[in-house]
């Protein structure tokens, strides 16, 4: 009686944590959308869509081609007036991926561990950050995580297809809302065929080899179709409007082309890769040593920095590194019936973090759907510690001796919960004071001031809306392509702006046709950041395309606002 006495206590207390961390983040998500990602593209688009009343091709937005699942459910929300609602959708797919961990954790463990894996994954830095941001990751997170669990589910039940069908039509929806969902996609793909070779009765009853091969395959085909046919919509549209189904990726391997390009699209000019690989452009880039690079599967779970690309543009817990260790040292040495699971979740996570790695810039959220398996795996190395510490005080029901036999696990959960807590607390104190939900939610702040507090930009944004004509067009300088406040048509910038000015100036044939040219590409306006602007002038072109640029804005650009480095030119 007192052992489950004393689970219920704890129980309670893992409960109550989990309820401060999620009210925590309702209120840090209770703000204007601010966070980059969500102005450029996953509320800009929706935006834009409402506006024209129908699903429309953007070529000036390349981003506009990628899945866009989970934005669909935000252009809903927009539609009803809230662009604040987005980010409780998102944060609900962190609160699903967590009740997925906690199904998984109670069916292979106990209550307890299961509540305690729910928590430990809803209180990671990068998960919180995403959860009160209008992104689209948590989704990418769910969806694999739920496809992966669904595929052992599977191999759990025989192999009965409604569990690969519900895994492929999970892992199409991840592909839809991400392209990330690719690489989640391909190692499941892998997964299913590899599980049903070794776990079929075709298997256990020494069947033909070959016919065993056979059903592998039909096996790994049916979750590949119905994959696809959840993820089809948007390569259908994408191939469509630039006969490339993945656009803008793998131009390489279909010929992409665009009917209607982007006005400014023959202006600009693709820098191209480096030609120094992603390791080689991060040691120059951030001017680390060779040590550095190599230990960056480790570094990562302890050098984590929000809104720093150096330091992965989020936060891990260290925790999920050494519990996970924990995970495979088994001091009873006892075989459990399910621990082929944990060498499918460690294959998951670090294959998923390689090919992410590999692929684009290492950013944290880039490789999320590698936390929930580390989670899981987490909580069987915090259960190996615990049966080892207490001798199965809480699990057994028994108290074993041997004092310095344990001290060693006993102390790392000791340790372990104190830094769960102590950084979770901090991180999320640290929340507060960077997004200042209080002020907002008080009303001691409003909604125009709390926005311009974080985006510079916004006053110009608003002067843009009430001042300029509905038929005006305002091609951005150096904004990073941020343009969900703005209400009139325009053009996020790209790449090397100052000489894509250049290479429209160079390309009139003289002062008189200033006029005709802009008014056929349809710019009538610039919003510049000044700032960026200046210095680009003279940093990334020569002395003459600069002269040539200052004497085309002194006799063709007239200046109508300026204000906080921004400032916004009407054509003359």
């Amino acid at each position: 009686m007192r052992v489950i006495k004393n689970n219920n206590l704890f129980a309670i207390g893992v409960i109550f944590i989990g309820l401060l961390i999620i009210l925590a983040t309702v209120l840090l998500a209770s703000v204007p959308p601010v966070d980059r990602d969500a102005l450029i593209h996953h509320l800009a688009i929706p935006k834009l869509y409402l506006k024209a009343g129908k699903i429309i091709d953007l070529p000036c937005m390349e981003y506009s081609y990628y899945p866009m699942n989970l934005d669909m459910l935000y252009m809903v929300s927009l539609y009803f007036g809230s662009d604040i609602a987005p980010k409780f959708i998102h944060f609900s797919f962190a609160l699903f991926t967590a009740f997925l961990v906690f199904q998984y954790l109670n069916n292979r463990l106990n209550r307890l561990y299961a509540l305690l894996g729910s928590i430990l994954f809803l209180s990671i830095p990068i998960i919180v950050k995403l959860s009160i941001t209008v992104y689209v990751d948590l989704g990418l997170v769910f969806f694999s995580t739920a496809s992966l669990l669904a595929i052992l589910k599977c191999v759990e039940n025989g192999f009965k297809v409604k569990y690969i069908l519900i895994a492929g039509a999970a892992c199409g929806l991840a592909m839809g809302t991400k392209y990330n969902g690719l690489i989640t996609f391909l190692l499941l793909s892998l997964l299913v065929p590899f599980l049903y070779s070794r776990f079929s009765k075709d298997k256990s009853q020494n069947k033909n080899s070959l016919n065993s091969s056979v059903k592998s395959i039909a096996w790994a085909f049916i979750f590949v179709f119905s994959a696809f046919v959840i993820f089809s919509p948007w390569t259908i549209r994408n191939y469509i409007w630039t006969k490339n189904p993945l656009y803008p990726f793998y131009n390489s391997v279909f010929t992409s082309k665009i009917e209607n390009p982007c006005v400014i699209s023959k202006f600009t000019e693709d820098s191209g890769a480096t030609g120094l690989g992603i390791l080689g452009y991060r040691m120059l880039l951030y001017e680390e040593n060779w040590w550095e690079t190599a230990f960056l599967p480790i570094r990562i779970f302890f050098q984590g920095e929000d809104n720093n690309p150096k330091y992965f543009d989020g936060r891990l817990s260290p925790l999920l590194l050494i519990f996970s260790i924990f995970a495979f040292i088994a001091f009873n040495k006892k075989k459990e019936l399910y621990d082929y699971e944990k060498n499918v979740f460690l294959a998951f996570a670090a294959l998923f973090f390689f090919f992410a790695f590999f692929s684009t810039e290492l950013r944290i959220r880039y490789f999320a759907p590698s936390i929930p398996p580390l989670v899981i795996l987490s909580v069987y190395g915090v259960k190996n510690l615990v049966e080892e510490a207490l001798g199965g005080f809480i699990v057994q029901s028994q108290f074993r001796a041997g004092v310095i036999k344990r001290a060693l696990p006993l102390a790392v959960l000791i340790v372990g919960a104190a830094y769960m807590i102590i950084s979770t607390a901090g991180y999320f104190a640290e929340q507060f004071k960077t997004v200042k939900p209080l002020e907002y939610l008080s009303g001691k702040i409003s909604r125009d001031d709390y926005i311009a507090s974080f985006r510079y930009e916004y006053p110009a944004m608003q002067y843009i809306n009430k001042k300029l004509p509905p038929d005006a067009t305002v091609l951005f300088f150096y904004l990073g392509g941020r343009g969900y406040y703005c209400d009139r048509n325009y053009i996020p910038d790209s790449g090397n702006s100052v000489k894509m000015l250049y290479n429209m100036i160079s390309s009139i044939q003289s002062d008189k046709d200033v006029r005709s040219f802009f008014k056929q590409v349809g710019i009538t306006h610039f919003l510049i950041n000044n700032a960026i602007f200046m210095r680009s002038l003279g940093a990334n072109i020569n002395t003459n395309e600069s002269n040539a640029i200052s004497l085309f804005m002194h006799k063709h650009a007239k200046k109508l606002f300026d204000e906080k480095g921004y400032s916004i030119f009407q054509l003359n």
